[in-house]
């Protein structure tokens, strides 16, 4: 699993997080390079319906109501005229897909078939 940047969030076992209230307070209002260097490349680059770039993330986030880490969290960075103005983020578990026997997490999330 990826280890958290300092200051996004995390735990202090082993597992690593980010906290939406975090991610937030450290990006909006930042520029892509700047996101890009807390958040490191993205899985995804699309151009959103009101002209602004969407930059999406699979990360670890905690919900901070249950408290429940959600290790397949769809975190999606909103840019207009170059500064993140908003970010969503969707609580996720893996697809039972991915869990199947043969199937591993890789660091940058993605997947590795395993012989």
């Amino acid at each position: 699993m990826r280890s958290s940047p300092s200051g996004i969030g995390s735990n202090s076992t082993a597992s690593s997080f980010y906290k939406k209230s975090n991610l937030e307070y450290l990006t909006l209002g930042r520029n892509g390079i700047e996101v890009e260097d807390l958040m490191g490349q993205p899985e995804g680059r699309t151009l959103g319906q009101k002209s602004d770039y969407l930059w999406d993330y699979r990360r670890p986030v905690k919900d901070e109501e249950t408290g429940e880490i959600f290790d397949w969290s769809l975190i999606t960075f909103h840019f207009s005229q170059g500064i993140c103005s908003s970010i969503d983020i969707t609580l996720a578990h893996p697809p039972p897909q991915l869990l199947e026997e043969g199937n591993t997490f890789s660091k940058d999330n993605g997947i590795i078939r395993l012989p």
